[in-house]
């Protein structure tokens, strides 16, 4: 009976480190099987990671490239505009300079001097013209006529009068002309009425011509006209000095002043063939228009 409690001890100490192994066996590979679980997680986040890491690293780059070609464009743009302006303004500075050169070409034309000397310089300096004077400018050479009325004062007589005939002349200059030497020739009408006196009688001469003036140095100058002057054909002549750089570009006046010597010559002053004439002091002024 011993023995055969002994027995069944044995196969039950047995049986327990069977069962006992045998749970360490399932144990064992539970943990196996929940770390092959836990690694398979891992790596699926871990490729997640690497997934979401990549597609975020290509929104940035091209979110960026795309602001790199906006900031390219608008440079781009940017740089079209100021060439754009930079060569409008040089067109403007061109036509500026070119309209300041030709300014400068008319005013030392009108003081009668040549571009580049020294007095022109001086009297033409680029940026001294002021809108008003170069406005006068185009405006005169655009129309070219002048009116001048001249009063003429007797100093010497011929022999058909007494007393040295007195009046006046009206001169209307026009834009026609053409190159005499180194001078301008320009065309102009003149009529004038003188009051006289012979042998106590009353003799009033008329005067009717065509003819033209040369001016120097736009200070000197000389005028003459062939018509009619009392009753027959004659000659008028008109030299002195023009104040036109004076009135005109230094007191900016729309008028010109014209002093010098007036002379008057006919084949037949009377009607009775009698040539004479008479020569006085005039004092001329002129307006442009």
């Amino acid at each position: 009976m011993t023995k055969g409690i002994l027995l069944k001890v044995i196969l039950s100490i047995s049986m327990l480190f069977t069962v006992a192994i045998a749970q360490e066996q399932v144990d064992a590979i539970e943990k196996a099987r929940q770390a092959k679980e836990a690694a398979d997680k891992a790596a699926e986040e871990a490729a997640a990671a690497t997934s979401a890491a990549i597609e975020a690293a290509a929104a940035n780059a091209a979110k960026k490239a795309r602001a790199d070609a906006k900031l390219a464009k608008e440079e781009e743009q940017a740089r079209k505009i100021a060439e754009a302006a930079a060569a409008e303004e040089a067109e403007l500075d061109a036509a500026a300079s070119a309209a300041a050169e030709e300014a400068k070409r008319k005013m030392a034309a009108e003081l009668g001097l040549e571009v580049g000397d020294s007095d022109a310089e001086d009297a033409v300096v680029e940026g001294t013209v002021s809108e008003e004077e170069t406005e006068e400018v185009v405006a005169k050479e655009a129309s070219g006529w002048n009116l001048g009325a001249a009063a003429s004062v007797g100093l010497l007589k011929g022999e058909t009068f007494t007393e040295v005939p007195t009046g006046g002349t009206a001169v209307l200059t026009t834009p026609f002309g053409f190159k005499l030497g180194p001078f301008d020739y320009t065309v102009s009408i003149a009529i004038g009425g003188y009051s006289g006196e012979h042998e106590g009688t009353a003799f009033d001469p008329a005067f009717v011509g065509v003819g033209g003036n040369l001016v120097l140095a736009n200070l000197i100058f000389a005028e003459g006209h062939v018509g009619s002057v009392g009753e027959g054909t004659g000659i008028r002549g008109f030299a002195g000095i023009t104040l036109e750089r004076l009135m005109k570009n230094s007191l900016n006046l729309p008028f010109n002043l014209l002093i010098g010597s007036e002379a008057f010559y006919s084949t037949d002053m009377a009607g009775v063939g009698n040539p004479s004439g008479w020569a006085a002091l005039g004092v001329r002024l002129d307006y442009g228009f």
